[in-house]
């Protein structure tokens, strides 16, 4: 008798044994395929960060000029058109190159087309990147620039490009991966005052130095001011940095 209870006893354990047995194994599957699940959940939440070396875009706007033929803001508006290759340094910092195509007008006097070429540096005051991970990093940022400019058939005897100064403000949105929108204003202030002809000519250029002023003060030299819509699109992209970003998702 005692030992039929024994063996009964055996058996029994044995049985809870394989059952609990079973029963982790069900729980390790369980838990396992919650992990699984989770993984694939979590990374198909994680943005595609792409970043591009470079932009090249397209712009239009208006353009109107300061000087002895006129000292009116918004006077005498012209259409203006142009094209740029941006260089993005960081997401900060950026490098262009442009090329526009405008014309002056003021009173008693017009202008055929005048062509300037620009080589920009550009600050953002934002991370201007999709990066949820970047605390600073944002879709839109407003920027400065300023740099070089050349000018072409500023007047009609001109011999050798015109220099000056571009500067200016504007506002940066990325419109998708690839796609980016930006407004701006520009001021191009001349090293010279001879849109209105050179004062050589005399007779025929009544409107050039009428006070004498030629040379004796630089804000008083001509000035070319434009606001311009522009789109563009990225190109050349970079590699991954997986390394920094995985250490900027633990954080």
């Amino acid at each position: 008798m005692i030992k039929l209870k024994h063996k009964n006893y055996v058996v029994s354990l044995i049985k809870y044994t394989h059952t609990n047995h079973v029963n982790m194994k069900k729980i390790r599957l369980l838990f396992i395929s919650i992990l699984i699940f989770q993984s694939v959940f979590v990374s198909s939440q994680v943005p595609d960060i792409q970043v591009y070396e470079a932009e090249v875009g397209i712009n239009g706007g208006g353009s109107f000029y300061l000087g002895e033929a006129n000292n009116i803001l918004f006077n005498n508006i012209q259409p203006e058109f142009g094209g740029f290759f941006r260089y993005l340094l960081n997401s900060r910092i950026a490098f262009k190159a442009e090329l526009t195509s405008t014309s002056v007008s003021g009173s008693g006097f017009n202008k055929n087309s005048i062509y300037i070429g620009d080589l920009l540096g550009e600050f953002n005051f934002f991370d201007l990147e999709q990066n949820p991970y970047k605390q600073f990093s944002k879709i839109y940022s407003p920027y400065i620039f300023t740099g070089i400019s050349l000018f072409t058939d500023v007047c009609y005897d001109q011999k050798f490009p015109e220099f000056g100064i571009p500067f200016g403000v504007g506002l940066k949105v990325k419109l998708g991966n690839r796609l980016n929108l930006n407004a701006q204003w520009t001021g191009r202030l001349l090293f010279a005052d001879n849109i209105e002809g050179t004062a050589s000519i005399g007779n025929h250029d009544p409107f050039n130095n009428p006070n004498n002023l030629n040379g004796s003060n630089t804000f008083n030299n001509d000035l070319i001011s434009t606001f311009s819509i522009g789109i563009s699109y990225n190109i050349w992209k970079k590699q991954c940095d997986c390394l920094n970003q995985n250490s900027k998702r633990k954080r």
